[in-house]
């Protein structure tokens, strides 16, 4: 039996086991090295902000419109709706006609439907010539229903425009009044307006649009009044 040793084969197994080492162990550093990264780059990373800053619309001061009408209406407030792109509580804005964007920390703090169905109840409620708002599908019988849907409120800016420019609010909302006794379409509106802001920010954002709310319902008022003063009213409970 030969039991001599080869040199050669020795050695090119030396040198295997040298390389593996280098192989493995160079894995090895490089798993090290990644978790390490890892850990340092969550630990360098920006710390998440804040929530949202949140904004919101609401009833303007009463406005008093039919005072000389001498039986009050019940008025049914069908439920407002708005239009896919704005039903959401983010705030729109855009820089061309035909894009549309949303602010990243601002928003709404309910879809801009939800709160103009809640101003119009509230601002009906006041009037002298609206005995009671009823809403949705209540089964009470009513003399006026009105329905409203936004079709646009938006931010808009000029293409390019920095933050100190000035830009401007623009809210379209269609209403219709509908008479209950004969059940058809006796007034509408198209409030389609627009306010110039002093800033462009979401601040300036939010008060253009409550001016143009309070515009809206000074107009709502008004022809609420009149139509109620052509309404035959339904008897009351108490008549």
């Amino acid at each position: 039996m030969n039991t001599s040793l080869d040199p050669n084969q020795d050695g090119r197994k030396m040198n295997q086991v040298i390389e593996n080492k280098i192989k493995y162990g160079s894995i090895r550093l490089l798993v090290t090295l990644g978790f390490a990264l890892l850990l340092g780059g969550c630990a360098v990373l920006p710390e998440r902000g804040g929530e949202p800053q949140q904004w919101r619309l609401v009833a303007p001061a009463p406005v008093v419109e039919g005072t000389d009408v001498s039986d009050p209406v019940i008025v049914r407030l069908i439920e407002t709706r708005a239009a896919s792109a704005i039903d959401r509580r983010d705030m729109a804005y855009s820089r061309e006609r035909q894009s549309l964007a949303y602010y990243r920390d601002n928003r709404w703090t309910s879809p801009p439907g939800v709160m103009l169905n809640e101003i119009i109840d509230e601002t009906l409620s006041t009037q002298p010539w609206v005995r009671t708002v009823v809403r949705g599908g209540a089964r009470v019988p009513s003399d006026l229903s009105l329905y409203c849907e936004i079709q646009r409120l938006e931010h808009q800016l000029e293409p390019g425009a920095a933050m100190t420019q000035s830009g401007q609010v623009q809210m379209k909302v269609a209403c219709s009044w509908y008479r209950a006794a004969e059940r058809q379409l006796v007034e509408a509106i198209i409030f389609n307006e627009t306010i110039e802001l002093e800033a462009n920010d979401a601040e300036s954002y939010a008060k253009g649009a409550q001016s143009l709310v309070d515009q809206l319902m000074t107009r709502l008022a008004a022809q609420g009044a009149s139509l109620a003063a052509t309404t035959t009213p339904l008897p009351s409970a108490t008549d």
